[in-house]
C-alpha cells in the first residue's frame, strides 16, 4: 500500500474549505515525497479527527480537505515528569514516548539536574512530527519548566505518582503501574537524599525499580511508558 503522508494543523478542518499548511510541510510534500497538485494527502488535529485531501496550490501551501476518515476520539495514556537532560537524549526521549502515547510532559529540574533550559519550539516540533509518524490524533501537552520541589507541592491528593529509582527495599515497577498516573525519572545520577526523602514524606508518591540494572533517564522513560502501554491499551 502506497505511504500517504499526514501532517498536524492547528485549525479546525472543513470539507471542501482550503486549509494552509506550513512552508516546512509543503516543502516535504514537494521536494522530497515529490507530490504535486491534486496528489493526497491527510491531515489531523484532535478537534477535528483525520482528513483525507487533495494539494490545491503547492505555491500558496494549500490543500482541500475532501474526506473524513477518522473522527476525534479521547488518546488515553499517562503523564510523565522527566529531568532536563542532555538535549539530543532529551529530544529521543520525547519523540519516543510521544510515539508510545504519553499525554502530558513535565519538565523538571531536580538537584542533579544539569541542564536549566530546552528549546521548546524544536521539542514541539519533535513532538508533532512523531504524532505524524505514529498516527496520533491527539498531540501531548508539553508544559513549563518547573522545579522538582514546586511540582510535587502542586499535586492533589487524586494524583498518583510513581518515580523509579535504583534501590531494591522497593516494589518493583510492574506491579505499580496504574491507568491515571504520572511517572517522575531523575537526571544522570539520579535524586539526591533530600528528594528521596521529599518522596517518602508525600502519601501520592509511591518509590519503585524497574530491576538491577542501571537504567538512563531516556530509557527509563520508555521503559516506563511501554509497561503502561502493555497493560491499558
Amino acid at each position: 500500500m502506497k505511504h500517504i503522508p499526514r501532517f498536524f494543523v492547528e485549525n479546525e478542518i472543513v470539507c471542501g474549505e482550503n486549509v494552509s499548511i506550513s512552508p516546512e510541510q509543503m516543502f516535504h510534500v514537494n521536494k522530497v515525497l515529490r507530490l504535486k497538485e491534486n496528489d493526497n494527502v491527510r491531515i489531523f488535529n484532535n478537534i477535528s479527527g483525520e482528513w483525507e485531501c487533495s494539494i490545491k496550490n503547492v505555491k500558496k501551501n494549500l490543500i482541500t480537505p475532501l474526506k473524513l476518515l477518522r473522527v476525534p476520539r479521547d488518546e488515553t495514556g499517562p503523564s510523565i515528569a522527566c529531568s532536563l537532560i542532555n538535549p539530543n537524549k532529551f529530544s529521543i526521549m520525547i519523540e519516543k514516548i510521544t510515539e508510545l502515547g504519553v499525554q502530558n510532559i513535565y519538565p523538571i529540574i531536580t538537584d542533579y539536574t544539569q541542564y536549566k533550559t530546552f528549546n521548546k519550539q524544536k521539542v514541539k516540533q519533535i513532538i508533532i512530527q512523531a504524532c505524524e509518524q505514529s498516527k496520533r490524533l491527539t498531540i501531548p501537552k508539553i508544559h513549563e519548566i518547573i522545579k522538582l520541589k514546586d511540582f510535587l507541592g502542586n499535586l492533589s491528593e487524586n494524583q498518583k505518582i510513581l518515580v523509579g529509582i535504583e534501590k531494591e527495599n522497593v516494589a518493583k515497577m510492574s506491579h505499580c503501574v496504574e491507568k491515571d498516573i504520572i511517572f517522575v525519572v531523575g537526571p544522570e545520577g539520579g535524586f539526591s537524599d533530600k528528594e528521596i526523602a521529599l518522596f517518602n514524606d508525600i502519601a501520592v508518591v509511591n518509590l519503585a525499580y524497574f530491576g538491577r540494572n542501571i537504567l538512563r533517564s531516556e530509557t527509563a522513560a520508555i521503559a516506563f511508558i511501554s509497561l503502561w502501554v502493555a497493560k491499558y491499551l
